[in-house]
């Protein structure tokens, strides 16, 4: 399978599998994996997703033998339904870098609420070496990056390490090759204290903030909800809500 998945508690761990092809995406893995994000986007009892590359390397971008392949407008419309899927995840999302983290990858990584990155990562978007563009990728990469800085690693395909990735604000951490787990261990801990339908709420107000009307309207939801009626009631009783227990 070019995508495994093992749940753990609350938890949906994707990982892709092509290692021999350093995990990039042709269409097999791409359909896939919005297939599995589709069917995870309505599971209620998931409360974080973890995506990271089997063996080296996490995504070295688009598979290049399907790109030299002559890709049709349907299917690179598809990966880019991916992105947007991704982006668009209901639950939070963390990206587990390792090795080389290329091209399209770089997409997955941007759409990811948080990037956890091994201090052996490499970074770049590396498509204008090939005589490509980034375009698909790039909504996600300048809502993360901002356009200036985006342009200058857009316009160079320049690679970066990881250092350079958080100082950018692309990585939210950098750690040993053998600290990733415990890393990622540790925020998905900080994660499920949070209330999670507060956190879908959170998720979907970044990615399309109401007018006024609508962020009063959605704080007064939020606050007669069960969930917030139960976070207000915990902190005055002194006890743990019951999404903690």
């Amino acid at each position: 399978m070019p995508l495994q998945r093992e749940r753990r508690g609350a938890v949906e761990l994707l990982t892709l599998n092509r290692p021999q092809a350093g995990n990039a995406l042709n269409p097999a893995l791409f359909r896939l994996f919005k297939t599995i994000l589709d069917e995870l986007a309505h599971d209620a009892e998931l409360r974080a997703v973890v995506i990271r590359g089997a063996g080296h390397n996490f995504c070295t971008g688009a598979d290049l033998n399907w790109m030299r392949a002559g890709t049709s407008s349907a299917e690179t419309r598809e990966l880019a339904a991916l992105f947007r899927t991704l982006a668009e995840f209901p639950t939070p999302t963390i990206a587990q870098v390792q090795g080389a983290c290329l091209g399209g990858a770089m997409g997955l990584v941007a759409a990811c609420d948080y990037v956890i990155a091994s201090e052996r990562a490499r970074f770049g978007f590396t498509e204008v070496r090939l005589g490509l563009a980034p375009a698909v990728i790039s909504p996600y990469v300048i809502a993360r990056l901002g356009t200036a800085q985006t342009r200058e690693l857009f316009l160079t395909g320049e690679r970066f390490d990881a250092q350079q990735a958080q100082a950018m604000g692309l990585v939210r951490s950098v750690v040993p090759a053998g600290g990733l787990e415990l890393t990622i261990e540790a925020l998905v801990k900080q994660l499920l204290e949070a209330a999670p339908e507060a956190q879908r709420a959170i998720k979907r107000l970044l990615r399309d903030p109401p007018d006024a009307d609508g962020l009063v309207a959605l704080i007064d939801d939020l606050r007669a909800g069960k969930e917030g009626q139960e976070g207000l009631s915990a902190f005055f009783d002194k006890r743990e809500p019951a999404w903690r227990q």
